[in-house]
């Protein structure tokens, strides 16, 4: 990129345009990886007959001065002008020898976790790629049953070491040449040699959902020299529109670089998040009930579909929770008393998005399952009038999902859960909602008034009539690409525990609450 054309396009971003740069490449840049260091590796299982192992340790890089990242100017760099870093990395993927994935799903981390991995493989691991100790089976297995391998790399200041406060957009040059070198675009690097990869989804949930939207509404996703796309295929859930505040966007609302949103910022618009139509992604959007409470859903909700974009509207919480809960979640909300919190959980319907993704990004081994179901938006109505639980947005006409006799969100992906209640999510959001900083998050979880055993079996007539609706719901949801088959037993299953356990499974652990 011509520096006059930097120069005019940082004018449009401050002006608050939107840009698209496909047509204008930035020349050869010499941001890359320069190093993988390994620290360790372990066995991780077989999948498919295919051995898989984890592999950890550093990749270490440099960001030329070109770059467009904010605050890039001010830190210090060596003596060829190139800002210097070192961060944690690790790929879980076929071991050597071992045949090889043709794609890589990239998790962009939630406070430095690995929260997609948890989200579609309910793997329950924490903490960052050097300390993490991953059991073998990797939760249930899901990716590397679909031979599909993963990564994940730090990038957020103050876990990703070297990431400066006042130039955090370098974490958006980390992921982005963390890819290419996965990707094959760059040489390879000292050291430790991964395998390459033609196909790549970016994935992130809640606050790593916005890292994933700014990466492409930042032009991230351009791969320098071809001007090409790195990732073929984004998944935002709880995205919804909304940025992270580290870079480009945070400069233009005057807002002070921190790796969370703008509390009274509007989200990103389809057109304006996707404005480079040789290098986006195929993207898939997702909002959870909760989203429509806490953090303005609705100025984002559209029935759109097109080849590269999808929206699902989805009637579980943000926060996903398996009862029972404990006393220490009621810390911070709700005033400290513990209510029952909604289970529905999410995580088989994102397994179905991964592979419904990958096949409308043309991966072979994914060519035999679903195709990605059109948008499916909720109905939306006016909002409440009661901010207890609403978070408005000034100057802005922040619709909620219209509801039926059991408060379920009309439209959308109508979740079994939804069709045949075991409850009422009843507030949808709890208090405090809020977005005012990155721990404030009560309202992404949702109370929950349970039904009786009385009143379910008036509704149901019994628990195997009730379970049979159940699969007629999700077989139904089979049917259109929203579930997979696979996931029916495990659905089932959780089903039955909570009807079991309808007078007391969602009461928070008595025990624990002493």
């Amino acid at each position: 990129m011509s520096i006059s054309f930097r120069v005019t396009a940082i004018a449009a971003l401050l002006a608050g345009t939107s840009l698209a740069v496909d047509a204008a490449p930035r020349n050869a840049t010499e941001s890359r990886i320069t190093a993988i260091s390994v620290a360790g590796s372990q066995p991780v299982g077989t999948y498919n007959g295919v051995r898989y192992s984890r592999t950890f340790g550093t990749v270490t890089g440099i960001v030329d001065p070109s770059e467009d990242v904010v605050g890039l100017a001010g830190v210090k760099k060596n003596a060829q002008r190139q800002f210097e870093y070192t961060t944690e990395f690790e790929i879980i993927a076929p071991a050597a020898g071992q045949p090889a994935n043709e794609v890589i799903f990239i998790d962009s981390e939630n406070r430095g976790n690995a929260v997609m991995l948890n989200l579609i493989n309910e793997a329950g691991m924490q903490g960052p790629p050097m300390a993490a100790r991953f059991r073998e089976g990797l939760g249930n297995g899901f990716l590397q049953r679909h031979a599909t391998s993963y990564a994940r790399v730090q990038w957020q200041v103050k876990i990703s070491k070297d990431v400066p406060e006042t130039a955090q957009g370098i974490g958006l040059v980390i992921m982005r040449d963390f890819a290419r070198a996965l990707g094959g675009h760059t040489t390879a690097p000292s050291g430790y040699a991964p395998a390459i990869y033609q196909k790549m989804i970016l994935g992130g949930k809640s606050q790593s959902s916005w890292f994933v939207n700014s990466f492409i509404a930042e032009g991230f996703n351009v791969e320098p020299i071809t001007g090409k796309g790195i990732f073929q295929g984004a998944l935002s859930v709880d995205g919804i529109g909304h940025w992270m505040a580290l870079n480009k966007y945070a400069a233009r609302n005057n807002e002070t670089q921190h790796p969370y949103i703008k509390p009274d910022a509007a989200p990103l618009t389809r057109t304006e998040m996707l404005s480079r139509p040789a290098s986006d992604p195929i993207f898939i959007d997702t909002a959870a009930y909760t989203d429509f409470y806490r953090l303005r859903a609705g100025l984002t909700s559209a029935a759109t579909t097109t080849a590269k974009y999808r929206r699902y509207d989805i009637p579980g919480p943000h926060s996903q929770q398996r009862p029972p809960v404990t006393k220490e979640t009621f810390e911070d909300c709700n005033n400290g008393q513990m209510v029952p919190l909604n289970p529905i959980f999410m995580s088989p319907y994102i397994r179905a998005q991964v592979l419904g993704l990958e096949k409308a990004m043309g991966v072979k081994a994914a060519q035999t399952g679903p195709s990605l179901p059109p948008s499916a938006p909720f109905e939306l109505g006016p909002a409440p009038t009661s901010l207890a639980n609403f978070n408005p947005l000034k100057g802005a006409d922040v619709k909620v999902p219209r509801v039926d006799a059991n408060n379920m969100p009309l439209g959308g992906v109508r979740f079994p859960d939804a069709e045949y209640p075991l409850g009422k999510p009843l507030p949808v959001s709890l208090a405090p909602v809020i977005t005012t900083s990155i721990d404030n998050t009560c309202g992404n979880r949702g109370a929950w008034q349970p039904f009786t055993a009385v009143e379910l079996n008036a509704k149901y007539g019994s628990k195997e009539k009730y379970i049979a609706l159940y699969r007629t719901g999700i077989q139904k949801l089979v049917g259109q690409g929203f579930l997979l088959a696979e996931d029916e037993k495990a659905m089932l299953d959780y089903a039955s525990y909570l009807w079991d356990h309808a007078e007391n499974y969602l009461v928070a652990d008595k025990q624990a609450a002493r």
